[in-house]
């Protein structure tokens, strides 16, 4: 058996990242954006739950596309695009609202003023979009052909799949796992 080099792994893991997880992490925003912007209305423990998780996928796509992550074990998007980084700018005290309010149970979490609110969701989610956007047309394409555009958007709410219909999930993934009758168009 041959073993694969440390730039085989790597390149591999790219692929892989490129297929499934960015795609799943912008999906989710995604989502949860529009249940944050429905004007239906959500139950208020449902739209805490979106916020959330809006909050969640915003800050580490974010950290992904301003190379911020300094972990070893943390794809940046200059490990994709050769010199690629995204600004913050007037954005960077919003993302940093985040931190006392979602991330932490801190001494100084906000209450009323200086909360990541709605009109802070509606300010970042755009900027997302335009940086991924960026991000995705300057992949060279010996990888972009791997970027999986379906798996980023999120499939036609139906109020008819249930839990029952769907059956128990157990882990969080690009595409239901228990049901079948889903598969986003370029699935492999």
């Amino acid at each position: 058996m041959v073993e694969k080099t440390k730039a085989e792994i790597e390149r591999e893991n790219k692929e892989k990242w490129l297929d499934e997880h960015l795609p799943y992490e912008l999906m989710m925003l995604r989502y949860n954006f529009s249940r944050l912007t429905d004007d239906a209305g959500l139950f208020f423990l449902e739209w805490n739950t979106a916020h959330a998780s809006f909050a969640v996928s915003a800050a580490n796509l974010a950290s992904f596309l301003t190379n911020g992550d300094t972990g070893r074990n943390n794809f940046k998007a200059c490990d994709f695009v050769n010199g690629f980084r995204s600004q913050k700018g007037e954005l960077a005290p919003v993302f940093l609202k985040m931190e006392p309010q979602i991330f932490h149970l801190g001494k100084s979490r906000p209450d009323g003023e200086g909360k990541f609110d709605i009109n802070d969701i509606k300010r970042v989610y755009p900027w997302i979009e335009q940086e991924m956007e960026k991000f995705i047309k300057q992949l060279p394409a010996d990888l972009k052909k791997y970027w999986n555009q379906a798996r980023s958007i999120p499939p036609p709410k139906d109020k008819s799949l249930s839990v029952a219909t769907l059956g128990p999930q157990s882990a969080s993934s690009a595409a239901p796992q228990s049901w079948t009758g889903y598969k986003p168009q370029n699935e492999k």
